[in-house]
């Protein structure tokens, strides 16, 4: 039996320029309109996903923390972080929300994967002092030390035990993918390369019975982008962002898929009722 659940960590904001960059713009340009762009979006969950397998428990993300709201806890030099909204309060923290769960996070867990390491996926890692932390080498290459926080990560903010269990994909084929790194001896939750939002970039796919969960992270922001093809702003290859989408949508005309983007307000909706993509 194998039971995927959506944990909210509370809600970010972002310019309508970043959940859908324009065709006809490279990644300068993307950036420019972020910058120049005044529409902001709704706010949008800040999503973590708790899979239950029979070889344990494993945590998809960490969300982000309370401390964002904190002076000084964001790189005030890097007009980036202005352009993006955080608002979590303590309890909506992924620990709290495990705990609820009757789940104590430094102790039940087998594991924590990372789709990458931006610093609304990261933001949750104290909660985790005890636990396997798994996250993608090509991705943690680009998301240390300067470099990083150019880049909206926060190296500077994880703990300073944090030791990851760098991963490569050179494991088997999976659909459209051409490696993978399984993360179960059964093979059933496995990594598969998404870059584009970011170098180095995987999602989850969980095989569970008659249906595949495809826990995306940030390679699409929402199921409505991922079905017209439209890249976000962030990204830095928009061609390598169009591939990924492309081969998303591929492996989901395989067999039933329920696809979960990390920022997608219906995924919650999709995966309770269990409505496959199309």
């Amino acid at each position: 039996m194998i039971k995927v659940t959506a944990i909210e960590t509370g809600k970010a904001r972002m310019k309508t320029a970043q959940r859908t960059g324009r065709d006809d713009r490279g990644p300068i340009g993307r950036k420019i309109d972020i910058f120049r762009d005044r529409d902001w979006v709704e706010p949008l969950p800040i999503l973590c996903f708790l899979i239950e397998h029979p070889e344990g428990r494993f945590l998809v993300d960490t969300g982000d923390t309370w401390r964002n709201s904190v002076p000084g806890y964001l790189p005030g030099w890097n007009p980036f972080y202005r352009q993006v909204s955080i608002r979590v309060a303590p309890e909506e923290e992924i620990g709290p929300r495990l705990r609820n769960l009757g789940i104590d996070p430094a102790r039940d867990l087998s594991a924590v994967i990372l789709t990458h390491f931006h610093h609304d996926h990261t933001g949750g890692l104290e909660h985790f002092p005890h636990n396997r932390i798994i996250g993608p080498r090509a991705n943690y290459a680009v998301s240390t030390g300067l470099r990083g926080m150019m880049m909206g990560c926060l190296p500077q903010r994880w703990p300073i035990w944090l030791t990851p269990e760098l991963v490569d994909l050179n494991g088997p084929p999976i659909g459209p993918f051409p490696t993978s790194h399984p993360i179960t001896t059964d093979g059933r939750i496995a990594l598969v390369p998404t870059p584009g939002h970011v170098r180095g970039h995987c999602s989850v796919i969980v095989q569970a019975g008659d249906v595949a969960y495809f826990l995306a992270g940030d390679a699409t922001y929402s199921q409505d982008n991922l079905r017209a093809e439209r890249t976000d702003g962030v990204t830095n290859d928009p061609t390598t962002a169009g591939a990924t989408l492309r081969a998303i949508k591929s492996f989901a005309a395989l067999r039933p898929t329920i696809i979960l983007p990390a920022h997608d307000p219906d995924g919650p909706r999709r995966l309770a009722e269990r409505d496959i993509f199309a």
